[in-house]
C-alpha cells in the first residue's frame, strides 16, 4: 500500500493507494467519504429512475460509512414498506439522514443494519461506520440509495431522497478529492424556494 498527501484548501487528506480496492481510506482530516467501506468494491448509476440520486450496488451486509462530519437528522431502525401500498414514506426502508456541517443533507437508505448508538441528533464523524448495505424497503438488490438535499424544517420525504446527481461526487470522494455539493444545492433550493412545503399525494 502507497499513500500520498493531497491538500484540499487548508485541509490535508492522506489517500491510500490500495491495489483493488474501490475506495481510499478516510483519513481523520477528509472534508468527504465515499459511503461504502474502502475494503469492499461496489459501482454506482450516474443516473436513477424518475429523480436525482444514485443506487451504489455492493454486498448486503458491505459497512456503509458517514459520507461527511455532521449530525443525524433522522433515521428509520424498522422496514415498513409493503408492496401492497407502496407507500412512498416507506420506500427507503432502513435509513439514516445526516445534516453535514457543510449544511447539506445526505440520504442513506435500503440499510439491513444500523449502527446501535446512533439516534436522531447524534453527532458523526466523516468515514465513521452508520450500518450496513441491505435491501429494505422498495430494493429489488443489495445496494445504498445515496441523495443529497437541502434539509426540511417538516417532514417530507420528496426533497429528502435527493435532488441533484451525486454521481461526479462520488466519483471524486473515490480518489480522495474534496468536491463539494454545496452551491449546487444552493442553486437548487434558490429555484426551488418551496419544495419542503410542497405536499405530494400517495401514489
Amino acid at each position: 500500500m502507497s499513500t500520498r498527501i493531497r491538500t484540499i484548501g487548508p485541509i490535508m487528506v492522506v489517500v491510500a493507494i490500495i491495489v483493488g480496492m474501490n475506495a481510499p481510506e478516510v483519513h481523520a482530516s477528509a472534508i468527504y467519504a465515499y459511503p461504502i467501506a474502502g475494503t469492499k468494491t461496489s459501482s454506482f448509476t450516474n443516473t436513477h429512475n424518475g429523480y436525482p440520486a444514485t443506487d451504489i450496488f455492493a454486498n448486503c451486509g458491505v459497512n456503509v460509512v458517514a459520507p461527511v462530519s455532521g449530525t443525524v437528522g433522522g433515521m428509520r431502525r424498522v422496514d415498513l414498506w409493503t408492496q401492497r401500498t407502496d407507500n412512498p414514506w416507506f420506500r427507503g426502508g432502513k435509513f439514516v439522514s445526516i445534516v453535514g456541517k457543510d449544511s447539506v443533507r445526505y440520504y442513506l437508505a435500503h440499510l439491513d443494519s444500523i449502527s446501535d448508538d446512533l439516534t436522531a441528533g447524534s453527532v458523526v464523524t466523516v468515514g465513521q461506520r452508520i450500518g450496513t448495505v441491505g435491501r429494505t424497503g422498495r430494493a429489488g438488490a443489495c445496494h445504498l440509495h445515496f441523495g443529497m438535499s437541502p434539509p426540511c424544517s417538516n417532514p417530507e420525504w420528496w426533497v429528502r431522497r435527493g435532488v441533484i446527481w451525486p454521481a461526479r461526487y462520488l466519483r471524486a470522494w473515490q480518489l480522495g478529492v474534496g468536491k463539494s455539493p454545496v452551491e449546487e444545492i444552493r442553486r437548487w433550493q434558490s429555484n426551488n424556494p418551496g419544495a419542503c412545503e410542497d405536499q405530494w399525494e400517495l401514489p
